[in-house]
């Protein structure tokens, strides 16, 4: 792979200099993940700049006006279509990876499932599936509350998009799910895109089958009214393109909940000032009430604390682009052929926007806009189309946990893993202690 030169036109962004480098490796060795990593180096070399490694030659975009750039200005040159990374080779035509018409028509297919008028007749799934993980809790077990949340997501996404029973099919599901969700992790292929990965076929050929057995299910004796049966229709004997979609959905959808739920409840157990005041917040607008969309509407004190986990664990931490025509982001000459990674997690952490941006403090968002500092659905074409889902979901979700139990930490420090999504990592848990 060529190193990125210089062009005439323009410059190229920066290396990041010895020392910056060396601080970003100090940073690995006590512990940190390559995303703090990257927050060394953009320490040291700005908003944008470029990583140069054997097998690897990307440019970072690191603040809001490279990301804006880059998700919104620039978007007819930096494709979402970043081949081979794995994500395309699992996905194939999904909405994820495809760009300009192809990836607005299929939006337009989808766009009428994540209105919130069509979801908030999910809510009472919503909470019956929080009350199905709450009741499987002793009080005082110790609970690695990721899993708990993938199983929560993926009941509510399979019922609310598919019309597929969560509850039986969820277990079947889940093991599938994460050899897919191992495949598209970062890893090694990062620099060596052919190598193989052990142990993941099987699973990946039973995923498969079990999408196309609900598929030619669905088009036998079609339901009408989910996401499934549009695709369906849209795509007419496609089979192909059918699973493209659903696939890209079931992963994308509930994994990234999942992360944000779980980010939630140990952030909380890890700051209980802050659980007991949303806790006395919702005990106030609640009571023992059901949760619904209408009765949470506004309750900053609830909102604030979702808007905070997302910033310091955005559950997609770094988007990927290729450059398919030469641009530029703030100044800087990208040329063609290039990968752009927008690091959200940098942004969200930025000392030149956050006041103390590393502490969990949900009140900085208690009557601010969030503006372009903050994108946690991405921005541009390509905004995350499920975050209506995700939003109703978490909110949800989150008062029924804190209404029906309190969470203590059993973990010393709070340590993220880089899977799919950025999520706790394995071993991270939290004692439960049940009110009813």
């Amino acid at each position: 792979m060529k190193p990125i030169k210089e062009k005439t036109d323009g410059r190229a962004p920066p290396i990041p200099s010895v020392e910056s480098r060396l601080r970003a490796l100090a940073v690995r060795l006590r512990g940190g993940t390559w995303l703090d990593a990257l927050e060394a180096l953009r320490a040291g070399a700005g908003d944008v700049f470029r990583l140069e490694m054997p097998g690897f030659r990307a440019v970072v975009a690191a603040g809001p006006a490279s990301i804006r750039a880059a998700l919104v200005e620039a978007v007819s040159s930096l494709r979402s279509r970043v081949d081979p990374d794995p994500v395309v080779r699992l996905f194939r035509t999904g909405i994820l990876v495809m760009d300009g018409a192809e990836h607005a028509a299929l939006r337009r297919i989808a766009a009428p499932f994540f209105r919130p008028a069509a979801l908030e007749r999910f809510a009472p799934t919503i909470v019956r599936a929080a009350d199905r993980q709450i009741e499987a809790w002793a009080d005082g077990a110790h609970v690695e509350i990721i899993e708990a949340m993938r199983t929560l997501a993926l009941e509510v996404l399979l019922e609310a998009l598919f019309g597929i029973p969560g509850p039986t099919e969820a277990p079947r599901l889940l093991p599938l799910l994460r050899a897919a969700q191992a495949y598209i992790s970062p890893g090694p292929w990062l620099l060596h895109p052919a190598l193989s990965r052990p142990g993941l076929k099987g699973p990946l050929q039973e995923l498969e089958q079990v999408l196309r057995d609900h598929i030619r299910e669905r088009r036998a004796c079609p339901m009408g009214g989910t996401l499934l049966d549009a695709w369906i229709e849209a795509f007419g004997g496609d089979e192909e393109r059918v699973r493209d979609q659903m696939l890209t959905m079931l992963i994308a959808g509930h994994d990234t909940v999942a992360a944000w739920l779980a980010w939630t409840m140990i952030l909380l157990a890890a700051h209980p000032e802050v659980q007991e005041r949303a806790r006395a917040a919702v005990d106030a607008r609640l009571g023992w009430g059901t949760p619904s969309p209408e009765a949470l509407r506004g309750l900053e004190e609830l909102e604030g604390i979702g808007w905070e986990a997302l910033r310091l664990y955005p559950p997609i931490p770094v988007l990927n682009r290729r450059a398919t025509a030469s641009c530029t982001l703030e100044g800087w000459t990208i040329p063609a052929g290039v990968r752009v990674m927008v690091s959200l997690y940098t942004l969200h952490r930025h000392p030149g926007l956050w006041a103390e941006p590393h502490a969990f403090r949900p009140e900085r968002f208690r009557g601010e806009g969030m503006g372009p500092r903050f994108l946690p659905f991405g921005a541009g074409p390509h905004t995350c189309i499920g975050a209506p889902l995700a939003r109703l979901e978490w909110k949800l979700a989150v008062a029924r946990m804190l209404q029906r139990a309190a969470f203590e930490p059993a973990f010393s420090t709070p340590r993220p893993r880089m899977g799919a999504t950025l999520e706790p990592a394995p071993g991270l848990l939290v004692r439960i202690r049940r009110r009813w």
